[in-house]
């Protein structure tokens, strides 16, 4: 069992917040997603979880130090506008300790009055043609996914925390989806994360963003794996 510990940093009063949940996953998808939105909405540290099965790492953030879990929230803004939390990390928790810290998580996140949840996944793309799907469990779940316009899953398998998530949260009185992209596994893809941003704002209205920076940086990569390819290419056909 996990030594968990709660670090808390601000009280922003938030009012029955939805919570975006976002740990590494294939092409670090749901980190790359999750710590973008946290910066383009300038949202704020609101707690931390620590523990010593945890890497032994912090992060400096406007200089403050934060473990690898955080939480991070958000006023909603306008009339529709929803009060957020979102729950990220950059490393991935061993597969011994994803139930104690899923339940502690949750925990914490009922604490503060959440209903509603949102996990980002990715999953390996195989083909050009694989795409977005979402599935969810909980009485308003199929009201969210709806949201989305995006295709069911009905059969599959999901991992790790938000396959944790998608049993245990109902029993704890939250409905949750999880949108699940395709991506490339052998390296960052932010390309696919910027796909997270349209279905998600669309169940979070006031959590717009816009994508533009993530697809420039996926084109960015693209260049340089281009250019290496033709290097190497080259060099086959000299010392050919």
């Amino acid at each position: 069992m996990m030594n968990l510990r709660t670090l808390k940093y601000a009280d922003m009063d938030l009012e029955r917040p939805i919570a975006i949940i976002g740990f590494p996953s294939v092409g670090l998808v749901s980190s790359i997603a999750s710590n973008f939105c946290v910066g383009k909405l300038e949202m704020q540290p609101i707690a931390g979880m620590t523990s010593p099965e945890m890497p032994p790492y912090c992060l400096m953030s406007n200089g403050q130090a934060l473990p690898p879990v955080r939480f991070y929230g958000r006023k909603g803004t306008g009339k529709k506008g929803r009060d957020a939390i979102v729950c990220m990390s950059e490393y991935t928790p061993k597969p011994e300790h994803c139930y104690d810290l899923s339940m502690y998580i949750l925990n914490y996140l009922r604490s503060m009055g959440c209903e509603e949840m949102v996990c980002l996944e990715g999953v390996p793309r195989f083909s050009d043609d694989d795409g977005m799907v979402v599935c969810g469990n909980g009485p308003n779940s199929q009201k969210m996914m709806r949201k989305t316009k995006l295709t069911v899953m009905e059969n599959g398998m999901v991992r790790g925390i938000t396959g944790i998530m998608l049993y245990s949260a109902p029993s704890a009185g939250m409905d949750v989806v999880a949108l699940i992209a395709p991506a490339n596994q052998s390296m960052p893809d932010p390309g696919s994360a910027a796909g997270f941003l349209g279905p998600l704002s669309k169940i979070v209205t006031s959590f717009k963003v816009d994508s533009q920076p993530l697809l420039d940086e996926a084109e960015e990569i693209q260049k340089r794996i281009d250019q290496q390819e033709s290097v190497h290419s080259d060099d086959t056909q000299f010392y050919g």
